[in-house]
């Protein structure tokens, strides 16, 4: 016997709410065939990562899919360019005052290499977003 302090069940939602849900859900899977050597491979690369295997191939399909999108920019040479260029407009800069020491040198190059990779994001942000911008610094 059902008390009528019982709780009732909740509606169920109406169509619209579950089409938009499934928008917001993984719905789709692929699957491969890898050699033992290949899963091996994979699975380090997941674990170097903190990821499950299945969250480290999916993260690398989009990521590789998305950059196809961007014109196959490499990122690794996007980043050095960017940390040479920031040393370098450093260096001008500094040199132009007076000689340099190598505690400038030091300087500089640890701020290049601490930059470098977020003016990447940026960029490659931009593109995404299909902004227009240059490499040019704000002022």
């Amino acid at each position: 016997m059902v008390s009528s302090d019982a709780k009732s069940l909740p509606a169920i939602p109406p169509a619209a709410h579950a089409a938009q849900a499934n928008e917001n859900f993984r719905t789709k899977s692929i699957a491969t065939r890898l050699t033992e050597a290949e899963f091996a491979e994979v699975e380090s690369a997941a674990a170097g990562a903190g990821q499950k295997v299945a969250e480290w191939l999916r993260d690398a399909a989009l990521e590789q899919a998305r950059a196809a999108q961007d014109g196959h920019t490499d990122t690794i040479l996007l980043t050095e360019i960017l940390g040479v260029r920031a040393l370098m407009l450093n260096l001008f800069a500094k040199a132009s005052e007076g000689p340099l020491s190598a505690e400038d040198l030091r300087k500089m190059s640890a701020y290049a290499e601490a930059v470098k990779d977020q003016k990447a994001e940026e960029i490659l942000a931009r593109r995404r977003r299909n902004t227009p911008g240059t490499l040019e610094e704000p002022r």
